[in-house]
């Protein structure tokens, strides 16, 4: 069983520094049709090896505001957030606890809680108090936040704390998992006092798209209010919510997901003996299993003997090629080492031995370990297809020189804006709230390269001018910038005699700058951006395998030669 706060395993997408490639001397490592990763065991049994090089820590930010100065007060979030924050910091949490919290003083709980965070720990952030949903995104509210006059929910929206971004924020600071818990769905307080929780304009919170390695559970579903008690004889000092959450985060037997199913029926009944509608709504883009108790879990000598290091090094590479040949020749050479890693290659071979004899089983997904998960529910690929509209959407408004940043399915600050430019350059009917929806999407792709303007020095593009020609727009001379927009398709020699294939797409940006999106024969997906200079194009990618890259393409019309920083030679086309 993990350790408390730990995961068991992760994915792929989890971006881990890139593995540093031995020499070792295997026999007959590469075959030409072995060349796919086999991801599914790789970075699981990588992250095991991980744990042994670096213990990692768990840190959580708790926050519970009950005296609220101008909209109603709470009476039980303090003392949900109170009993949470002594409950993680006797499981062993670096834990930020605030009570009542201002704006200013927020802003520095968030600022430290990000600042002690390292890569590979577990992040936690429990809030209880009011929140608000506006146009989509969720705010958490401080206790000085004022009554918005009429059209004042910009004023809301800078006095207080978007989700998105908090998450974002935690996400780049390299924490492995984040675990977010909101008690804060309501009524609008303006309209009906009382024990709800929130402001705004609807009830509950909206819905989200978490990003990769969150898993965040909001008290109640969307359109629903959550209760502070069940009566006014009701004296247990904790919300509904939080009342039932408390026993769970002390389970040593039970894994994250199935924590959470269960409390979620556990809530709703109790909010059925009160005739109230009530079931919290999670959102899950963990990677791997986690537990909040580690049990009997021993811990990992972080020590590695100096004659060890080849070893590691070895079963590295072994895994990232993730071939029958690699984990083979890794074992002829190291199987009696004695050391734990053989035992990982040999349950990786044993992975592989089950994926080649059953090849019709096998599923599209590399996040599953050894065994396959089951079927996604209705609700994981109803949110799945939101993600891939959302990823579509974020490639036109690249396409468009919106500005839309890396095409993750995440409606972020980056996104929304990129759709209000739009909105605003071509006079679309589209409402805000039209992002990510197929009728957005369908007018979208209508539209022209350019819709959004964009800081050019030349008039428009020439793709059939040489680079660095100076063309004459009225009283303006301008070299014009070589047009690359498209998809293009390549081949690239790597180390250890690696050939692999594949295609990136590129997309012009508003400030002039490049997105890209790409895709490789050995499973991996990546993104991007980079600078055009003349005919060389510098990118900066990273790989859902966890490789960071900085690519350099020479164009020649519509060919091209490459170089990247991870050793690899390639040419293309579009």
């Amino acid at each position: 069983m993990p350790r408390k706060g730990q995961l068991r395993a992760i994915s792929p997408q989890t971006p881990v520094d890139p593995p540093r490639i031995a020499t070792p001397d295997f026999h007959n490592w590469y075959s030409e049709d072995g060349m796919r990763i086999l991801a599914v065991a790789a970075f699981a049994f990588t992250l095991v090896l991980s744990a042994g090089l670096a213990q990692a820590k768990q840190v959580a930010l708790v926050i519970g505001n009950d005296a609220y100065q101008s909209v109603p007060a709470l009476e039980k979030a303090g003392g949900d957030a109170r009993a949470v924050s002594a409950l993680l910091g006797a499981q062993g949490y670096d834990v930020i606890a605030d009570f009542d919290v201002t704006r200013r003083n927020m802003a520095r709980d968030i600022a430290e809680f990000v600042g002690r965070i390292e890569p590979g720990d577990t992040a936690l952030i429990y809030y209880s108090g009011h929140g608000v949903e506006i146009e989509g995104e969720n705010y958490l509210l401080p206790v000085d936040i004022t009554s918005p006059e009429a059209g004042g929910e910009n004023f809301i929206k800078l006095e207080s704390f978007a989700l998105s971004n908090l998450l974002d924020t935690v996400r780049s600071s390299g924490a492995r998992a984040t675990l977010v818990f909101l008690d804060a769905c309501r009524n609008n307080p303006f309209a009906a006092g009382g024990t709800k929780r929130a402001i705004g304009q609807a009830r509950g919170l909206g819905r989200i798209t978490a990003p990769e390695g969150t898993f965040v559970v909001f008290s109640a579903g969307a359109g629903q209010t959550a209760l502070d008690a069940l009566d006014d004889q009701d004296r247990d000092p904790n919300s509904v919510f939080t009342r039932l959450l408390l026993p769970k985060l002390t389970r040593q037997d039970m894994e994250l997901r199935a924590m959470i199913a269960e409390l979620r029926v556990e809530v709703r009944d109790l909010a059925k003996t009160r005739n109230h509608a009530q079931f919290p709504a999670y959102y899950d883009e963990l990677l791997g299993e986690f537990y909040f108790a580690g049990g009997s879990a021993q811990p990992v000598d972080t020590a590695v003997p100096s004659d060890t290091s080849q070893i590691r090094d070895d079963f590295r590479l072994a895994m990232e090629l993730g071939t029958r040949d690699a984990l083979e020749g890794f074992l002829r050479r190291h199987g009696d080492s004695g050391d734990f890693s053989v035992d990982l290659a040999e349950r990786a071979l044993e992975s592989l031995g089950r994926e080649e004899s059953a090849p019709s089983a096998r599923l599209a997904s590399t996040s599953q370990v050894e065994e396959a998960p089951p079927p996604a529910s209705a609700a994981e690929a109803e949110a799945e297809a939101a993600r891939a509209l959302m990823r579509d959407t974020q490639a036109e408004l690249n396409r468009l020189g919106c500005s839309a940043g890396g095409a993750d399915g995440i409606a972020g600050a980056r996104t929304r804006a990129a759709w209000d430019r739009y909105r605003a350059a071509s006079g679309s009917a589209l409402a805000k709230t039209a992002l990510g929806s197929p009728a957005a999407l369908t007018e979208l792709k209508g539209a022209k390269p350019g819709t959004c303007p964009a800081a050019q020095v030349a008039t428009g593009r020439a793709p059939e001018t040489a680079p660095g020609t100076v063309v004459e727009t009225g009283t303006t001379r301008a070299a014009a910038q070589l047009d690359v927009s498209g998809t293009w398709q390549w081949v690239a020699n790597c180390a250890l005699l690696v050939r692999v294939s594949g295609w990136t797409r590129l997309s012009p940006m508003a400030d002039g700058s490049w997105a890209a999106s790409a895709g490789n024969s050995l499973g991996a997906q990546g993104s991007g951006s980079g600078t055009l200079s003349g005919s060389t194009l510098t990118l900066r990618m990273r790989w859902s395998n966890g490789i960071k890259e900085v690519a350099t393409m020479h164009f020649a019309g519509n060919d091209f030669t490459s170089t990247s920083s991870a050793g690899c030679t390639g040419a293309g086309h579009r």
